[in-house]
């Protein structure tokens, strides 16, 4: 199985995986060959692209972090919440329960570092990055030993971490076009609004409305809303805020294009003790994977490779099958491969 960008699609291939509708209903089930008529829906839902199935990636297979039925619950329960704040304070039972689902699912697959390419719409982009960002805050919180009542407590904050931009108004959250400054000091405002409303109308725990209130904070001390810096900022809002900006960056909107995942770690570390916390940056790179499974890179020596296995300890230098011979290398061990860099993605 490999991820294929929507506008490298072909008639008759095979999808990997289902595809969902904005509503969590199967819009494309798994295996289905893929026709003009279909990649077309694809491309006017603002999909960036598909798990296929193909010879190139037969002997790869991705695991999921957390199932597909969670994601589609998670993402519903999160729609509903956005979409009817009022509901909240039933809904937030429920998010409590998701958040320990997707606890104990990672805590399952731990071992594995997360292929965070994620298909979503653009009509369900917001309540789908809430569920990523709690998930990816759930891989950074077992990355830091933490325990499970402190692992629940994260992932609720995460999910609920753009809950104040319930009350900003639509046509500045749908807006496509570059924000005014006026604009951008209201949607500025939406960790406050999002603090305030949870703990005024809910009771959880301090540090989960706090990971909610601080999740813009920089570690320099550029962000907001209070400019705090380094460790004063709260462990939650330090984990949210790198997961919150990585997904960001792979997702796909109708005026920004998604960076792939290489890029988008790059960013990351180019904002290493500026934006980030230096050690959650590198605890990050150990956890997120740059070449998700069954991406195609090519090399520093002219060849071409798929990637068919991550390595934790450096994750820059996966395993690779070259595509030519079928031969595989570990960039990280093979020592006929240590002087072989990866030097970009190609979408084929």
């Amino acid at each position: 199985m490999r991820y294929v960008p929507v506008n490298c699609l072909n008639e008759g291939m095979k999808l990997g995986r289902n595809v969902y509708s904005p509503g969590g209903t199967v819009l494309l089930a798994k295996e289905v060959s893929l026709t003009k008529e279909y990649i077309e829906s694809l491309k006017n839902l603002v999909i960036n692209g598909v798990y296929v199935d193909d010879d190139l990636s037969k002997d790869i297979r991705v695991e999921n972090i957390i199932s597909e039925e969670l994601r589609v619950g998670a993402v519903k329960t999160i729609k509903q919440i956005y979409n009817n704040p009022k509901s909240i304070v039933k809904s937030l039972d429920t998010v409590e329960i998701i958040a320990k689902n997707v606890m104990d699912q990672i805590l399952h697959n731990k071992s594995i570092m997360v292929n965070m390419i994620d298909i979503k719409t653009f009509d369900d982009y917001v309540y789908s990055h809430s569920v990523n960002v709690g998930v990816l805050a759930a891989v950074l919180g077992i990355g830091l030993n933490l325990d499970e009542i402190k692992l629940e407590k994260l992932i609720t904050s995460a999910l609920l971490h753009d809950i104040g931009k319930v009350f900003i108004p639509k046509n500045i959250i749908n807006k496509t076009e570059e924000l005014s400054e006026k604009e951008q000091k209201i949607i500025k405002t939406h960790p406050e609004k999002g603090y305030k409303y949870i703990k005024q109308y809910y009771n959880i725990a301090v540090t989960s409305y706090v990971g909610i209130l601080q999740h813009h904070e920089r570690y320099d001390g550029k962000g907001y809303p209070d400019k705090k810096v380094g460790e004063n900022i709260s462990l939650f809002g330090r984990i949210i805020s790198i997961c919150d900006a990585y997904d960001n960056l792979i997702s796909e909107k109708p005026n920004k294009k998604a960076s792939i995942p290489s890029e988008a770690i790059e960013y990351i570390m180019a904002h290493n003790g500026t934006t980030f916390d230096p050690k959650l940056v590198r605890l990050f790179l150990r956890k997120i994977a740059p070449y998700p499974l069954g991406t195609i890179v090519k090399l520093s020596n002219g060849q071409t490779a798929i990637v068919v296995e991550n390595n934790e300890e450096c994750s820059m230098r996966p395993t690779v099958k070259i595509i030519e011979t079928e031969k595989t290398y570990n960039l990280t061990q093979d020592w006929n491969f240590r002087n072989v860099t990866i030097i970009g993605v190609e979408n084929k």
